[in-house]
């Protein structure tokens, strides 16, 4: 009798120890969850705010880009008035010898 009293009490702690174990486990896993989902919490903040960062780049770029294309228009077109105002100086100190030229060969084939 003593050693079927023996083996149940044997049996009584194994289960104790299995229940334990197996509460033991499912927090473990509690645990493990929660870690998991902490962590994919923190990489969805993580990827959010590089996303902005970037967006900012961009939008910094961008509005840098525009400026840059502004001034590269302005001086380009300073450069075209410039340009203009000396041809057509250049066409006006010239327009004299070449109303000459033009009237001389006109004369000279009508005369020849």
């Amino acid at each position: 009798m003593r050693e079927a009293s023996a083996e149940r009490e044997t049996l009584e702690r194994l289960r104790g120890d299995e229940a334990e174990l197996e509460r033991v486990v499912q927090s473990a896993r509690d645990e493990a969850a929660s870690l998991v989902e902490a962590a994919r919490r923190e990489a969805e903040r993580i990827a959010s705010e590089a996303r902005r960062d970037v967006e900012r780049e961009v939008d910094r770029v961008r509005a840098a880009s525009a400026d840059e294309i502004d001034r590269a228009l302005a001086s380009a077109q300073s450069a075209a008035v410039a340009e203009t105002a000396a041809l057509r100086a250049r066409a006006e100190r010239n327009r004299e010898r070449a109303l000459a030229r033009a009237i001389a060969a006109a004369l000279g084939q009508a005369g020849g």
